[in-house]
């Protein structure tokens, strides 16, 4: 295993057990003063910027998020909904802005801000002596723990859904009308039955769709160009083009990338034979 792949399972690692932590801390940010009093639940859209790089996320329903730039691709929910708490986030110490130098705060220069709707928040430093993190809004000055900003200063894939394909593919009527697999083509008749041209069983058939639909990466990254191992091309109902992944790795675990979204799906390798050459 070389150096980058082992320094990808530590980053979704890390990422994981810092939204795991924001998720499941709401009783103990009430014992604290927090940063503000609104209801996550009524944030419509959220603004990320960090290092001139900018990403938006906007509301579909109920929990349901969608990242409309820098491309458009549905959004990991859990990380999205984590993210949103630090509207509530427990304060430990807060300053007026006449009360702290901004410089040595990490302020008056921040390269990362987070807008939920119209209200801002900027990130400073790390007070080193305490390991919290400055965070200014408005007027005032806060220190937070710093489980938030990792998650907002990653590649925008971090915050990309897992799932391989939209939701909305695994709804009756608007889903998958043909596969093209490195072994086979999978596709419907004119009597809408489901048919292989290498003579694979209906239920066979049956499983593949299903792997597509419902299977899930364990990390989404930044595409990296890699050697071309193959290509696989999923056609959607009432969509023009199919999506079209390349196989770019197949060893320790399956890479499947979209280079036209700047992303690479890293997807546990005892689901090739389930997605890439099914029996």
């Amino acid at each position: 295993m070389n150096t980058k792949n082992i320094l990808n399972i530590l980053l979704v690692l890390i990422v994981t057990a810092l939204a795991a932590i924001i998720y499941y801390s709401e009783e103990e940010s009430t014992l604290l003063e927090q940063l503000t009093n609104i209801d996550p639940s009524s944030v419509n859209k959220i603004t990320i910027k960090h290092n001139n790089h900018t990403t938006l996320i906007n509301r579909q329903r109920q929990n349901q998020w969608l990242i409309t730039r820098p491309v458009n691709i549905e959004a990991n929910n859990f990380r999205i909904n984590s993210i949103i708490k630090l509207i509530n986030a427990p304060i430990h110490k807060h300053y007026k802005l006449n009360e702290i130098d901004l410089n040595k705060t990490g302020l008056s220069n921040s390269k990362t801000q987070v807008t939920f709707d119209n209200i801002t928040f900027t990130f400073g430093g790390i007070n080193p002596a305490t390991g919290l993190r400055y965070i200014k809004l408005n007027n005032q000055v806060a220190t937070i723990e710093d489980v938030y900003y990792p998650l907002l200063s990653s590649h925008y894939g971090t915050l990309v859904s897992l799932n391989l394909l939209p939701t909305d593919t695994t709804v009756a009527n608007s889903g998958i009308e043909k596969l093209i697999l490195l072994n086979q083509t999978i596709s419907q008749d004119e009597n809408g039955l489901w048919q292989s041209n290498a003579k694979s069983t209906a239920d066979a058939i049956a499983k593949t769709i299903d792997h597509w639909q419902h299977d899930q990466a364990f990390g989404v990254h930044e595409y990296l160009q890699r050697k071309l191992l193959g290509e696989v091309y999923i056609y959607i109902k009432d969509q023009p083009q199919p999506i079209t992944y390349i196989l770019t790795d197949d060893d320790p675990w399956l890479i499947l990338a979209r280079p036209d979204l700047g992303l690479e799906y890293h997807i546990d390798i005892k689901s090739y034979k389930n997605l890439i050459t099914p029996e």
